[in-house]
């Protein structure tokens, strides 16, 4: 949904340390590889997990020296997920890697993403009428950011990726065992049925949420407290989210097939005041390709009734009541409707 680029934000590392030494947390940085790491024996790593921060560490590792081996249960580089279809805002703080990595030049293009500078916010309201606008600058900087679909920032990394580093897709790590050097295997299943077993000097674990990686980083560490996430407060904690996926140029208008959206422009559907489910907002992003799907965000508490929503008609019922000047039929499939009441909307926080 609404993401700033979060670089190397879920790494951990396990290193090839002496029996009993504990593992330690990689910093939130690409200069967090110690000199120590660097030099180990044999100089490989694997990194578990191709989402951005996986590869962003994998770009960072190999250019320090490590061969290294990408474990990603995704069967492709960069399919599009209906539920990761969600974009980037990489701002300062994520073009500092993508300076390291050479690849501003090319995330700053206009076919590879929108600015921040320039991107207008259209409300579009249940009596027809829709009002354009130019959104705040809320934190001013010296360079703008740029709004990039999760699928092609994904891509931007994959291309970066020199000869040392070695992908393996559907190899989805299944478990981790230390050996008796005080080293680390790391076991995967992949796709074929096979398994992968590697002993590789450095682990870094960017392995989402539930991490295995951080999990028993924690218990062979013996201070699992160092591995636990840390909570902060937050207004979005909780909220759930899930993404309707529309025509690139859907149509904005029912009496009008002419009127219909602009990839480099962001929407807000506005509900109509009577809509039977409380007011919903629907939001969608500004896009650099036209030919991109354009993906409607649904951001709710976890006890709306939305969520309980149980078939492909009950969803389309909700949103052509909700928003009358949308043409709900033409813009909303009835397999996408169904798999939205299939459920898996995420949340944040957990």
């Amino acid at each position: 949904a609404f993401a700033t680029l979060p670089i190397l934000a879920s790494a951990f590392v396990q290193r090839a340390l002496p029996t009993g030494a504990a593992a330690s947390p990689i910093a939130r940085s690409p200069r967090a590889v110690s000199p120590r790491s660097v030099a180990a024996e044999a100089n490989t790593a694997v990194v578990a997990g191709g989402g951005p921060a996986g590869l962003a560490t994998a770009l960072i590792l190999a250019q320090r020296g490590f061969d290294v081996t990408v474990l990603e249960k995704r069967a492709e580089p960069n399919p599009y997920e209906p539920q990761r279809a969600y974009l980037y805002l990489v701002d300062g703080r994520g073009q500092r890697f993508t300076d390291a990595a050479g690849l501003t030049e090319e995330l700053a293009s206009p076919a590879t993403s929108v600015s921040s500078l320039n991107y207008t916010v259209t409300r579009c309201l249940p009596d027809g009428q829709r009002e354009e606008s130019v959104p705040p600058i809320l934190e001013p900087s010296d360079r703008p950011s740029y709004w990039i679909p999760r699928a092609r920032f994904l891509a931007l990394l994959n291309s970066a990726l020199p000869p040392t580093v070695t992908t393996r897709f559907g190899a989805e790590l299944r478990e981790l065992h230390q050996t008796p050097d005080g080293g680390v295997e790391v076991v995967a299943s992949c796709s074929d049925g096979s398994e992968l077993r590697l002993t590789p000097s450095l682990l870094v674990g960017a392995d989402g949420l539930q991490s295995l990686v951080r999990q028993r980083c924690g218990e062979w560490s013996g201070a699992a407290a160092e591995y636990t996430p840390v909570v902060l407060p937050s207004p979005s904690s909780g909220l759930r989210y899930q993404m309707i996926k529309m025509p690139p140029d859907l149509r904005l208008d029912p009496k009008n097939a002419s009127v219909t959206a602009q990839p480099r422009k962001a929407y807000s559907m506005r509900p109509a005041t009577d809509a039977p489910l409380g007011p919903t907002r629907l939001g969608l992003l500004p896009v650099a390709d036209p030919t991109f799907p354009r993906t409607a965000n649904v951001i709710l508490p976890p006890e709306h009734p939305v969520w309980a929503l149980g078939s492909a008609e009950e969803v389309l019922g909700w949103l052509r009541a909700t928003f009358p000047h949308l043409p709900v039929d033409d813009v909303v499939s009835a397999d996408e409707a169904a798999a939205f009441a299939a459920g898996g909307a995420g949340r944040w926080g957990g």
